[in-house]
């Protein structure tokens, strides 16, 4: 069991995370599953600390995320480093379509 964010909310902000975690913890899970729409530009640039900011507050609260990002917005610079190493861990993937992000949501 996971929480799909809808494509409409936007997740702008530690607050709308925490909104999130809210939502899973309401759910009984701590599996999350977000769209790219749902991220607005600032989320792919690291210089914003956005993604950062977000993902340690979802981390703080052992929530697992997965993210389901087509490789043109995923992109070649540091997001896309950073996308190869969290792909690594347990705590945050992208994926390039909805149904890898479930079937690894639904295998940790």
């Amino acid at each position: 069991m996971f929480v799909d964010c809808l494509p409409d909310m936007l997740i702008a902000s530690e607050d709308d995370a925490l909104e999130l975690v809210a939502f899973c913890g309401e759910s009984g899970t701590q599996r999350l599953l977000v769209h790219a729409d749902s991220l607005p530009a600032e989320f792919f640039d690291l210089h914003s600390r956005l993604a950062g900011n977000i993902l340690l507050k979802l981390s703080n609260y052992r929530i697992i995320l997965a993210a389901v990002i087509p490789p043109e917005k995923v992109g070649t610079g540091r997001f896309s480093e950073m996308v190869l190493e969290t792909n690594r861990g347990r705590e945050f993937r992208v994926f390039n379509t909805r149904d890898d992000a479930v079937k690894w949501l639904s295998s940790v």
